[in-house]
């Protein structure tokens, strides 16, 4: 804060000028340190839903033309289809085209996908997804010690060397991990009872009050 203009504080470190966490002056104590990723919003849902799945899509469109980006699209789907039932694995007879993903969709769909898109695309993204998905499951442990956060590093290390076959790569995740599996599954169902459907029974014209005095 003291060698960055405002502007570029907030820009490239998302930090309000004059504004010190309370945390500022306790010895050892680092408020980014403290706040944990959401596993289920910036990893499963996030970068597994929006950035890898998208990414996949985007680059056959680029590589291959649209026409025949659909066309292995098609055969991503057919084959998500036709996984055979099994204990722990969930079916999509539709595919992956779904109006609205929810967080159980995209664990789901993490443990068929690699089988499905194995052999139409290039083999470094096959193995970037695969790193991905390493780093996905250990971060769900409910807890973590030097060996796990050691395989953490290395998976996505393999990510960052193989994941320059997409366009582009982004932010996957941050330094630390999620302390028992923390995630806001709870927080997201319960949005349902406190939001959803006080919203539906208001009659949508300053529905806070209305909202508020439901619940």
């Amino acid at each position: 804060m003291q060698t960055f203009r405002s502007d570029v504080l907030w820009k490239e470190y998302g930090i309000i000028d004059g504004i010190l966490p309370f945390t500022a002056s306790f010895p050892g104590a680092n408020i980014h340190e403290l706040i944990a990723p959401d596993i289920l919003h910036q990893i499963i849902k996030g970068t597994f839903k929006d950035h890898i799945v998208a990414w996949v899509e985007t680059y056959l469109e680029i590589t291959w033309g649209e026409a025949r980006a659909k066309a292995i699209m098609a055969d991503i789907d057919w084959r998500i289809a036709v996984v055979p039932p099994f204990p722990g694995l969930r079916r999509f007879p539709e595919g992956q085209k779904f109006k609205q993903w929810i967080g159980d969709d995209s664990k789901a769909l993490m443990k068929i996908f690699l089988p499905a898109i194995a052999g139409l695309v290039p083999d470094k993204m096959v193995q970037a997804i695969s790193a991905f998905m390493d780093f996905c499951y250990i971060v769900q442990r409910s807890s973590l010690d030097e060996g796990d956060l050691a395989a953490m590093k290395d998976a996505l290390a393999h990510f960052e060397a193989n994941c320059t076959i997409f366009m582009e790569t982004g932010h996957l995740v941050q330094e630390f991990g999620a302390p028992n599996g923390l995630c806001l599954s709870i927080t997201e169902s319960k949005h349902i009872q406190a939001v959803k459907k006080p919203w539906r029974r208001s009659n949508h014209y300053n529905a806070l009050s209305q909202m508020l005095l439901t619940n």
